[in-house]
């Protein structure tokens, strides 16, 4: 093997075991508690083959945004939302820039960081991962594995698929004592579903994934 091929080869694969930064951005801004940790393991939980070209998660906050930027707007589902109202946003790989994904923590907590209830790590996770694994779904349909349906349905999809594989690794406990319950809880959980989904609640890609056989993300 040439040096060049050996030199681009090991590139490959340092690129492929690489796994994106989290930066920590705020303006104007301090979150309740520090995002990074928990969304550096939340990262962990993703196969690294969905993660590769994907540089930086970038936290931050909408209302430190420049003006220019406060009156842009994004598309979603074929129509225009503004920057300053999103909770997250993907940016494609562009002009030599890798990919990176943006989450707005402000908007994220919005209606949470008052009380008590941001003191429960669970709903931190819960939050953060919505938006997290909704925007590498958005990653994985432009790079890895793309489909011919909206695209917000299909980063739902992954959203949900990567959660269950977060669950798995990060509270294994919970299955076992859940198992001699499954029936139970399948039902009530559909039955939540269909309400949610009925209410506009969640997306139609998002409720027909809940629905399905819990499938790892690297099946």
């Amino acid at each position: 093997m040439s040096s060049n091929a050996l030199a681009t080869t090991e590139n490959a694969a340092s690129e492929s075991s690489k796994r994106p930064t989290v930066v920590a951005n705020f303006s104007g801004y301090a979150p309740p508690f520090d995002p990074v940790p928990i969304v550096e393991k939340m990262l962990a939980s993703v196969p690294a083959k969905y993660l590769i070209g994907l540089n930086k998660i970038v936290l931050t906050n909408s209302s430190g945004l420049s003006r220019q930027r406060r009156r842009s707007v994004t598309k979603s589902r074929k129509r225009k939302v503004k920057i300053v109202e999103a909770h997250g946003l993907y940016h494609a790989a562009w002009n030599g820039d890798r990919a990176w994904v943006e989450i707005f923590v402000d908007n994220t907590l919005m209606h949470w960081e008052r009380g008590w209830w941001l003191s429960f790590g669970f709903l931190r996770e819960s939050l953060l991962g919505n938006v997290l694994f909704h925007e590498i779904g958005h990653h994985i349909h432009a790079t890895v594995q793309p489909e011919f349906r909206e695209r917000e349905d299909v980063a739902d999809s992954w959203k949900v698929k990567l959660r269950r594989e977060y669950g798995r690794i990060q509270y294994p406990w919970l299955k076992v004592i859940l198992y001699p319950f499954r029936p139970i809880v399948r039902t009530l959980c559909n039955w939540a579903y269909k309400r949610e989904f009925s209410k506009g609640l969640i997306s139609r890609g998002e409720f027909e994934e809940r629905l399905k056989r819990p499938v790892r993300p690297e099946e």
